[in-house]
């Protein structure tokens, strides 16, 4: 079975502009079968979207995430319900994070603007790195799959869509037999993933204009 998941998506529970609802709703027309809501420091947007697809029963799954801002840069949990303190040590946060369950991927590395992991270091204590960030810089995306083949880590992709219309601009391609949470996070930590997506960086800037 091979899954579309958009895994780095903004809600209005942080910086995005869109609701909870109209992400779900474009990612379902778009035919997405897992969306995970990443709002930075808060699984708020995450939560919600769980309880609205449960109790609507939607054709989708809710990946629970959050997109960490840790000290050495941005980074993306999956498969945890609790808020992680901003400003910690990396190697801290991805602690926390495995002890809740989930898992880990560097966010946009090399974005140093926006944040992104520069450090070889942060690239070895995750399980998984986003080499395809529709947000990024080309070489940015092309430098965080090479340090992901090198260091032997799952690869994620996301649209880092901060608007509902921008949901699906970066895709990772889940190959996966158990299509529970626990499922698709172990295929995402051991490398059962392909990625792919359009780089939408400048239509996103536009947009906030």
């Amino acid at each position: 079975m091979l899954l579309k998941a958009d895994l780095h998506v903004h809600s209005n529970h942080s910086d995005g502009r869109s609701s909870v609802r109209e992400i779900l709703r474009v990612a379902i027309e778009r035919k997405i079968d897992v969306i995970s809501i990443t709002d930075h420091d808060t699984v708020d947007g995450s939560l919600e979207a769980l309880e609205i697809a449960r109790e609507e029963n939607l054709p989708i799954v809710v990946l629970p995430g959050i997109e960490i801002s840790t000290a050495q840069g941005h980074l993306l949990a999956y498969g945890i319900k609790r808020d992680v303190d901003a400003g910690i040590e990396m190697n801290e946060a991805v602690r926390i994070v495995r002890e809740l369950g989930g898992i880990t991927s560097l966010a946009h590395p090399f974005q140093f603007y926006r944040h992104g992991a520069v450090r070889l270091s942060c690239f070895k204590i995750v399980d998984c790195v986003e080499v395809f960030n529709a947000k990024s810089l080309r070489i940015f995306n092309y430098l965080s799959e090479l340090l992901c083949r090198r260091f032997g880590k799952g690869r994620t992709a996301g649209s880092d869509a901060h608007k509902a219309e921008f949901v699906g601009y970066g895709m990772t391609l889940i190959e996966i037999e158990d299509p529970s949470l626990e499922g698709i996070l172990n295929a995402l930590k051991s490398g059962k993933s392909e990625t792919k997506g359009k780089t939408a960086m400048f239509e996103q800037i536009l947009s906030k204009l």
